[in-house]
């Protein structure tokens, strides 16, 4: 589609608001408009209407900024209006119609681990999925959860579990390196998982996402194109929680059309 005009002032205030929100305090002028690749006389006409409007708010240090009451109110109604469920469903759907490998998508409950949606991929026989409590220590999505929650919540749910003894400390470095984990089974069923986690606006895991299927058929090495994608799912879905990755992370992937649905 060709690209639609827009307004330029909004997009250029919006940059400024994001130097805002990125900054853990209150800014001074120039620092704000050196952020927004702007010159300080054009950040000050720019910050009069975003105070004006309560976008941003000057500080009680003369010369700073911080953002506003309304920039507060409308993170709170979005969060609130965010349906997390569909956001990640169709993440996952989109990873298997991009792959054509099962995908699934799992959170943290009580018991553990448990997959809340899946599609199966081309290949299923004993790779088929289920929904339902998952081991920690044998899926990926597993995994994630070990890496990214308290040590006390994790242990005694993979006390009992095979291969548990520094299974956590090695799987967070896993995911600090790469941005996600694998799992590779010896069982005779050729398995092999690869996930990375969803989080929200409060920086927690609310989800991970997987790509599941057999080490015959499915590439899971750094820069292969089933590992990009899964990286571009788990960083969309991110975002539309209202969470924060890494600048320049979102893999080149089309953003998710009511088209693929049907794929």
């Amino acid at each position: 589609m060709a690209e639609r005009r827009g307004i330029q002032s909004i997009e250029i205030a919006y940059r400024l608001l994001q130097v805002l929100q990125e900054a853990p305090a209150a800014l001074p002028l120039r620092e704000i408009a050196r952020g927004a690749a702007m010159s300080p006389s054009a950040a000050n006409n720019y910050l009069v209407s975003l105070v004006r409007t309560g976008l941003a708010a000057a500080d009680d240090k003369a010369g700073h900024y911080r953002l506003g009451p309304a920039a507060l109110g409308l993170g709170m109604s979005a969060i609130r209006q965010i349906d997390g469920f569909a956001v990640i469903r169709r993440e996952v759907m989109l990873l298997r119609a991009t792959t054509r490998h099962s995908a699934a998508v799992s959170a943290w409950s009580a018991d553990g681990p448990v997959s809340l949606f899946k599609q199966e991929g081309e290949w299923r026989s004993a790779l088929e999925l289920r929904t339902g409590l998952l081991s920690m220590t044998t899926t990926a999505a597993g995994k994630v959860f070990a890496a990214c929650m308290p040590q006390a919540v994790t242990q005694p749910l993979m006390a009992h579990e095979p291969h548990a003894a520094g299974f956590a400390a090695a799987a967070r470095r896993e995911l600090a390196a790469a941005g996600y984990v694998v799992v590779r089974r010896d069982d005779g069923t050729g398995y092999v998982s690869a996930a990375s986690p969803i989080r929200d606006w409060s920086g927690e895991v609310r989800f991970a996402l997987s790509i599941i299927g057999a080490q015959n058929t499915l590439p899971i090495a750094p820069g292969g194109e089933a590992v990009a994608a899964l990286l571009a799912g788990a960083e969309r879905a991110t975002l539309a929680l209202g969470g924060k990755i890494a600048a320049g992370a979102i893999a080149a992937l089309p953003p998710w059309t009511a088209a693929s649905e049907g794929a």
